[in-house]
């Protein structure tokens, strides 16, 4: 149904304007939902939906027509068109259309179909397999009411990619009910030890304070957390789910249905939602670190970190948003929307997305953990940061800072705070990203690459574009020193096929004068050159493509361009479908 009502003269005519949704649950719309619904006690009636999303994704439109004959026996077609929030379930008093005129015989000529209202409606999701339609007739249309019409799919079950299958019933044990959050809306907060809990896609979740899985490599538990998942703070910029060393979290969402935590300025009645409305995630386990064994969470004298196992494994994170997160204690004591404490390689991480957040859109203390796909959009202070020896590996980030305030560098990358020459030294390996500045009307953007305390690192195939400060800045002796003078480099710090556009290109901080640019020119396929982006996707002709990028590790993907989008074409977007709002800040 998709194909034929959203490009049907009917649903074009109409699109815009009846009836807003609610926003207070679990269950979101997509195109999981389109198609022919029908009430197996009522042979021969039913309605065909397709669902519009907006392209800002905060609500979308719920297109529905049905085919009936009036008291005249005349044919007749009812359209409605709630607007649903992104994550409303239902919709009152939205205006039902009679269109008639036209021909399937072929377009439709202006003025040859009419259209009239003659009744109102509600609609209620309350799964992939159940929507309830009321529809009021006025007494001229000579049309007959619908009383709670109760739908399902036309093969009963839904399309296979709807994740929403079970209707809210009532919290489980380990939760409390949070009607101020909707009526499908469960609280939880404290300490899960020995106990597996699953957070299931048809009800809100409302994380108070912090929600703590198991204890420091004692006590072990497991956190699932179902595809389409809603969890929103209670209020409290604090509220934020910490996964202890020893313990897992499997939060698997997909393309359609993305898991969400959220600020709950995001429902309807909370106001706008802010970054810092959350705390964020953040998982600890028994990688290296500088630290080791005096590993100590920013924030928290309990969440202790690291250790001896690279592979250590803290589970999954896939398809997973977090938005309005991070909270500052003080400087340098901070949550972020992602904080990676010593998480090891056995922990799979991918289509993560940071979204207006108050500090760091992931921040890796040690570690070795690897990261695919992931986006950063209007920060509120670094991308990617790393310190404390971390050694993991990135490749296909996207991070746009939009000018948002508190923005800072794309990456902020250091060996260790306290001893800048620590072992292991930090040594992460990043492929294939596009970093955008804030430009010079930013009041923070500073560094595309700001490389200090020591840290090494191999670069690999980036587009930095857009700072205002510097698109790469080499600071500190130590990280000099580390790197080894320019025409006999250590191999510790190194850049390559690397397209870089800023105003000023280059910062040297506590650096010889003319070390980063002696730096960056040394080095094979780097380059300062408009990489021409059309928003983010490179031109035809930009120089980002050509440079080839041939790993000899398997866990990356070999590439022939620089950045991280294969082409200009829609189809070369990774980004689309899973992300939220990703251009219209």
């Amino acid at each position: 149904m998709t194909t034929t009502f959203r490009k049907c003269a009917i649903a074009a005519a109409l699109i815009g304007a009846f009836g807003a949704g609610s926003a207070s649950a679990a269950v979101r719309l997509s195109d999981s939902f389109d198609g022919n619904w029908f009430n197996p006690a009522a042979n021969g009636r039913g309605i065909s939906f397709d669902y519009i999303p907006d392209v800002t994704g905060k609500s979308g439109t719920l297109f529905g027509a049905t085919f009936t004959y009036d008291a005249n026996g005349q044919p007749t077609w009812l359209v409605f068109q709630p607007v649903i929030t992104e994550f409303g379930y239902s919709a009152t008093a939205f205006d039902v259309l009679k269109v008639t005129g036209g021909s399937f015989a072929g377009p439709i000529a202006p003025g040859a179909t009419a259209i009239s209202v003659v009744g109102s409606g509600s609609i209620t999701v309350n799964s992939c397999s159940s929507i309830t339609v009321s529809l009021d007739m006025t007494p001229e249309s000579g049309l007959a009411d619908l009383s709670n019409e109760s739908l399902q799919p036309l093969n009963g079950t839904g399309q296979g990619d709807c994740a929403f299958q079970r209707e809210f019933t009532a919290c489980p044990s380990f939760a409390t009910p949070a009607p101020a959050f909707g009526d499908r809306a469960c609280a939880i907060t404290g300490n899960f030890e020995n106990q597996d809990i699953t957070l299931s896609n048809e009800i809100t979740w409302v994380v108070e304070g912090k929600v703590g899985i198991g204890g420091d490599n004692i006590n072990s538990s497991t956190l699932t957390i179902e595809p389409g998942t809603l969890l929103v703070s209670s209020g409290d910029t604090f509220d934020h789910i910490a996964v202890s060393r020893g313990s897992k979290i499997f939060a698997e969402g997909t393309a359609k249905a993305p898991i969400v935590l959220t600020s709950p300025g995001e429902l309807s009645g909370f106001g706008d939602p802010q970054p810092r409305d959350v705390g964020g995630i953040v998982l600890a386990g028994n990688a290296p670190a500088t630290c080791v064994p005096n590993c100590v969470a920013e924030w928290d004298p309990t969440l202790r970190y690291g250790g001896t196992n690279a592979s250590d494994n803290s589970g999954v994170l896939r398809y997973v948003q977090v938005r309005y997160a991070g909270f500052i204690f003080a400087p340098n004591r901070e949550l972020n929307s992602f904080t990676m404490n010593a998480v090891g390689s056995g922990t799979v991480l991918d289509h993560l997305q940071s979204f207006k957040g108050a500090d760091d859109a992931i921040e890796f203390f040690g570690g070795t953990a690897n990261v695919r796909y992931f986006v950063d959009i209007c920060g509120g202070d670094d991308s990617i940061d790393w310190d404390e020896g971390y050694s993991g590996k990135i490749q296909f980030a996207l991070l746009h800072q939009f000018g948002c305030a508190g923005e800072d560098h794309g990456f902020e990358l250091a060996n260790d705070p306290n001893n800048f020459d620590a072992s292991p030294r930090a040594s992460g390996t990043i492929a294939n990203v596009t970093a955008i500045g804030g430009g010079a009307a930013s009041a923070s953007s500073r560094d595309g690459f700001n490389l200090k305390e020591g840290t090494g690192g191999h670069f690999w195939n980036i587009v930095a574009v857009n700072f205002k400060r510097s698109c790469v800045s080499v600071q500190d002796a130590a990280t000099q020193a580390a790197s080894g003078p320019v025409g006999s480099l250590s191999g510790l710090l190194t850049m390559n096929n690397t397209v870089i556009d800023c105003a000023n290109s280059f910062r040297d901080s506590g650096v010889t004068a003319g070390y980063t640019q002696a730096w960056f020119t040394s080095q094979a396929g780097n380059v300062a050159a408009d990489p021409q982006l059309s928003g983010f996707l490179p031109a035809t002709s930009s120089p980002v493509f050509g440079k080839v990028f041939a790993p000899t590790d398997d866990w990356f993907v070999p590439t022939d361009y620089a950045g991280a989008f294969a082409g200009p074409n829609a189809s070369n977007d990774w980004t689309a479908g899973w992300t939220h709002n990703i251009g219209n800040q």
